[in-house]
């Protein structure tokens, strides 16, 4: 027995160094830029192996794959001398794979051959709009209006002479756009009502009006100013609404909010109030939809992410809830150009978490909370070619102060949608940072 429990260690040791030694093999092959042989010794990694070794052959596997395809599609537009096309599936390649000397030769190539290559911009004819535009000056004065008109990709020759024509002048009298502000966007009552200060209204001409008004307030207009009135409160909770002001084609919402009431216990000495409690640690404000922006900080990646999404928050009693929604996310090696327009994102990501929350409730204004639960991945490349289902941990937390939430956190890979079976047997670290501003209401 004991003879065959040490066979059975030796042959399972042999067969982890074999696939370490296949990784490693496959590793210098893809450092080689010979994505063949790479391959192959991914592929019998896979046949021979489970667990760990199995994941990361997988995942070395596909970016094998997806340098091939991409080398294919960049070398097919090289000899089309489609230089531009083939330039950027080199550029994808180089970034997965930086130590490829034939891709970086073949980069070098097309940036060469792009400045031989003389581009004659297309011109457009001038609209309407852009002959009243330049009636306006608004692409200055000759000689630099017919550079920046070429540059808009409008054709100066024909768009002065319909100009001397006098086609497109503006007429002498123009329509003035409507303004419209107000002193006051937010207003607060407390339980036993009351009228408001005196809010003013900026207007460069005519009248406003008032629309969707809570049924718990009044209102008395004047003509450059309006007053709210709020009823008493009997209720446990606190409440809030917001109706609009409207002038013209423009509109501005005023929120308006009233505290709970609050019974009183008198004695002979002293006069004081206390706010009756529903529960222990109950939302006090519940704003359970928002829209998010953030950051995003993939572990050991050259990416850096971008995201923006819908969030939903449900907030239930003593201080839980829920953390979910739909984040659309962008990663690419340089986000300041991608944001500015200048670069596109090089893989995209929809994310969904499913989280559970819990919070300490200080004010309406103000708490803090944590998070953790799964997230769910869809993560693919800018040719939307390739789809992989990446599942996630994440945890972390933040404040909310009164709309505006910040949220901080992390995340561990814990497996793949595609191989149920392994999910959840070993994790590594998926995402450094996850940073977001959200504004709920």
């Amino acid at each position: 027995m004991k003879k065959l429990v040490l066979l059975l260690f030796v042959f399972i040791s042999v067969l982890s160094a074999y696939s370490q030694n296949n990784l490693q093999d496959g590793d210098q092959c893809f450092d080689n830029g010979d994505y063949v042989c790479a391959k192959a010794k991914y592929n019998e990694v896979l046949k021979q192996t489970t667990g760990k070794d199995k994941q990361i052959a997988e995942i070395r596997l596909k970016r094998t794959e997806w340098c091939v395809d991409h080398l294919k599609v960049a070398n097919q537009a090289f000899s089309n001398r489609d230089y531009k096309t083939a330039k950027e599936n080199y550029q994808d390649v180089i970034v997965t794979n930086p130590k490829d000397t034939f891709v970086k030769a073949q980069f070098d190539k097309c940036t060469d051959r792009q400045k031989s290559v003389v581009v004659v911009p297309v011109l457009r004819k001038a609209t309407s709009s852009d002959l009243e535009d330049i009636w306006n000056n608004k692409y200055g004065v000759m000689p630099k209006c017919r550079q920046n008109l070429i540059d808009a990709g409008i054709d100066p020759v024909g768009a002065q002479s319909r100009i001397n024509k006098g086609e497109g002048k503006p007429s002498a009298e123009v329509v003035q756009e409507s303004m419209l502000s107000v002193s006051n966007h937010d207003l607060s009552f407390p339980s036993f009502g009351g009228k408001s200060e005196p809010i003013k209204v900026y207007l460069n001409k005519g009248s406003y009006s008032i629309s969707l008004l809570p049924p718990w307030c009044s209102i008395q207009t004047f003509s450059e100013h309006f007053i709210v009135s709020c009823s008493v409160n009997n209720g446990e909770l606190s409440r809030s609404d917001w109706f609009k002001v409207k002038a013209g084609d423009k509109d501005i919402r005023i929120n308006v909010s009233q505290s709970a009431s609050k019974h009183t216990f008198v004695n002979q000495y002293t006069n004081y109030s206390i706010a009756k409690r529903n529960c222990f640690n109950c939302p006090k404000a519940k704003y359970t939809l928002g829209v998010t922006a953030g950051y995003i900080q993939p572990s050991g990646n050259y990416l850096e992410g971008f995201r923006l999404g819908l969030k939903v928050e449900p907030l239930f009693k003593y201080g839980f809830g829920l953390n979910t929604g739909l984040n659309f996310e962008g990663y690419s090696t340089d986000l300041l150009s991608v944001l500015n327009g200048e670069e596109k994102f090089e893989e995209y990501s929809l994310n969904i978490p499913l989280h559970l929350e819990y919070r300490l409730n200080f004010s309406r204004w103000f708490n803090i909370f944590a998070y953790g639960g799964p997230g769910v991945n869809i993560l693919t490349n800018k040719l939307f070619e390739d789809y992989y289902f990446p599942v996630s941990l994440e945890y972390g937390g933040g404040l909310r102060i009164n709309h505006i939430q910040f949220n901080v956190g992390k995340s561990l890979y814990i497996g793949n949608l595609e191989d149920i079976n392994n999910l959840g047997s070993y994790s590594e670290p998926y995402q450094d940072l996850v940073f977001s501003v959200s504004y709920m209401f």
